[in-house]
């Protein structure tokens, strides 16, 4: 089950590269990175390297980094080679994230069968498929705000997702007020739950937990029997209400001078 939810991390750095803004390379470490004037997210994952030449790989990967080419942020996934990849990557300027982290992170999974809806009802609440892009600046207003604390991602150049066959796009309003996002995204009998988050003056108010319910509720519906996410801080014990279960924790690597 491990392989899954780690594809489903590749697959979501890889929806990034639908964008004409943005690179995904691939190799011994894949990576997603801005075009060069551009904005938006920079992370370097599936990390396969050479084990007989693990040091003088890595060492030209850092060189990249220096040069601004390598991402410096590095999503360490337990399928990651050589087995000892989190220690030579600390011998060699990088600081695993995880280890000052006031709350684990951890990548959980849910089993169709584990489902639970969230049954609350609130007339308060509202949650929707969105499809138009003036709803989806809506959602942009509100992952960027809430969930990445800068522009990370414009309407214009990822409108794309929401016309995709297989990435859907959700959005709460309370009274009317857009509060709460999340989107999925699917392929073949498993998907993932990515971008949930909720403006902080309407955080414990359930809307993040009744748009995931609503989102993974239209997944089963279609096919999907498995569905993973990465979760962060006390957003865990918000998913192990909707059924899920922590898998393993997630390894985020830095590289510092």
């Amino acid at each position: 089950m491990f392989q899954i939810i780690i594809q489903n991390y590749y697959y979501y750095y890889k929806i990034f590269a639908q964008a004409e803004i943005m690179k995904l390379y691939e190799g011994s470490v894949s990576w997603i990175i801005p075009c060069n004037g551009e904005k938006g997210p920079s992370i370097a994952f599936c990390i396969h390297l050479n084990e007989e030449n693990t040091e003088t790989e890595l060492k030209a990967f850092i060189q990249g980094i220096r040069e601004g080419k390598v991402p410096h942020i590095w999503h360490v996934t337990p399928d990651a080679t050589p087995e000892n990849i989190i220690d030579i990557m600390k011998e060699n300027g990088f600081k695993n994230l995880a280890e000052d982290a006031s709350e684990p992170e951890p990548a959980m999974l849910l089993h169709k069968n584990d489902f639970i809806p969230c049954a609350e009802k609130n007339s308060h609440i509202t949650c929707r498929k969105i499809s138009t892009k003036k709803d989806f600046k809506l959602w942009i207003d509100v992952v960027n705000t809430a969930l990445h604390g800068w522009d990370m991602i414009d309407a214009d150049h990822y409108f794309s997702w929401v016309e995709s066959n297989n990435i859907n796009i959700y959005l709460a309003e309370i009274n009317g007020l857009a509060v709460s996002t999340c989107a999925t995204i699917q392929n073949e009998n498993a998907a993932s739950l990515e971008f949930v988050s909720t403006l902080e003056p309407y955080r414990r108010k359930k809307g993040a937990i009744m748009l995931c319910s609503y989102a993974i509720n239209d997944l089963l519906n279609n096919g999907a029997e498995i569905v993973t996410l990465s979760a962060c801080g006390h957003s865990a014990f918000l998913y192990e209400k909707l059924g899920f279960k922590r898998c393993f924790q997630n390894i985020v690597m830095k590289f510092e001078e």
